[in-house]
């Protein structure tokens, strides 16, 4: 397994990963598809990256980071990845890629987590700020430094 994580060049490359954002929180999770796409997706400072499996040639994973350049903080979000390859690594891997990318920038970096996927969060070294738990759609989260 080789996933090869890259920063969207171009418009093609956006629409695959806000594909994959909609396959993940729209068709499995059931969130509100038109709360999906944000205004800060256009932003300068809102850098977005697709993860592709190397062998299959196939996308398979995408996430976004918000920056704020002054603070040197980058918020990871919609953070995706297909199902059928979840367990064996690409997660991981896709954290840790874009964390090498965005450190160039930021020297924190935070996220809104899942509860159910905190799991995952605190094997990338993740951890929740404090007790508060959130609803974001109706589902639970947690800061996450």
């Amino acid at each position: 397994m080789t996933l090869l994580v890259t920063r969207v060049a171009t418009a093609e490359e956006q629409k695959i990963a806000f594909a994959l954002r909609y396959k993940v929180f729209i068709d499995e999770f059931n969130f509100d598809g038109n709360l999906e796409v944000e205004e800060s997706d256009a932003h300068n400072t809102t850098w977005h990256f697709l993860g592709k499996d190397v062998e299959q040639n196939k996308y398979v994973a995408a996430a976004r980071a918000l920056l704020d350049p002054p603070s040197r903080t980058a918020m990871i979000s919609r953070v995706v990845l297909l199902p059928e390859y979840r367990g064996k690594g690409y997660g991981v891997a896709l954290m840790a890629s874009i964390e090498n990318h965005i450190a160039k920038v930021a020297d924190v970096f935070t996220l809104s987590a899942l509860r159910d996927k905190k799991g995952f969060y605190e094997r990338c070294g993740y951890q929740c700020v404090n007790d508060e738990v959130y609803l974001v759609q109706g589902a639970e989260q947690c800061k996450m430094l």
